[in-house]
């Protein structure tokens, strides 16, 4: 295992998105993994013990009992915690699997990226409903935020790193700013979530 990550630098040394990518798809999948299933227990709970007041309630502001009471936590009927559950299992995997020296195939590629596409708009919709309709946040929702955002961007640099030469040809500009800046993008998301949590919650935290 060890000489095929090595493998992975020495292949890949010359770019930094393709050596890190593999470590973000499998560390990122593994935490919202941990945290959609713990959000999960948390639900089954509340279903359980109706009016009960959840462990991981820690303030008016991150209020899991208020999220997960509410009818948009299980849009599709069921609790989103499970559909969160299977798509960070898909991407742990694809993760574990660059790590252990795989190589996706084209149809494998698209899949992982189809899901990480679904993934971080459903995390750009529920933070939205969790900031403006609901009035307060998840903390497994945090983390599941946190973590889709580096899956998404690197893993749509990756799927166009290994897109046909025609593709590459036409977003030459767009993949070279990502390559350039890549870890610049995610901080500057992360800046405007954060700026939109404090804005938000202003009352709260700055009276």
């Amino acid at each position: 295992m060890f000489s095929k990550i090595v493998s992975i630098f020495k292949r890949n040394k010359s770019d930094p998105v393709l050596v890190a990518y593999p470590y973000i798809l499998a560390f990122g999948g593994i935490v919202g993994l941990i945290a959609m299933t713990w959000q999960a227990t948390e639900r089954i709970t509340m279903l359980k013990n109706p009016g009960v007041e959840l462990s991981c309630s820690l303030s008016p502001v991150v209020d899991c009992t208020g999220v997960l009471g509410n009818k948009l936590a299980a849009v599709l009927g069921f609790p989103n915690a499970f559909l969160g559950m299977i798509f960070f299992a898909i991407l742990a995997t694809s993760g574990l699997m660059l790590l252990s020296g795989g190589v996706f195939k084209s149809l494998f590629r698209h899949f992982v990226m189809a899901v990480s596409v679904f993934l971080i708009l459903f995390s750009v919709w529920f933070f939205s409903v969790s900031l403006y309709i609901l009035g307060t946040v998840c903390i497994f929702c945090v983390f599941g935020w946190i973590v889709s955002v580096p899956m998404f961007w690197y893993g749509l640099l990756y799927y166009l790193k290994n897109a046909s030469k025609k593709t590459q040809k036409k977003l030459k500009r767009f993949i070279g700013f990502g390559q350039k800046h890549h870890f610049d993008v995610i901080v500057v998301v992360y800046g405007i979530m954060i700026l939109m949590f404090l804005i938000r919650f202003r009352e709260f935290y700055f009276g």
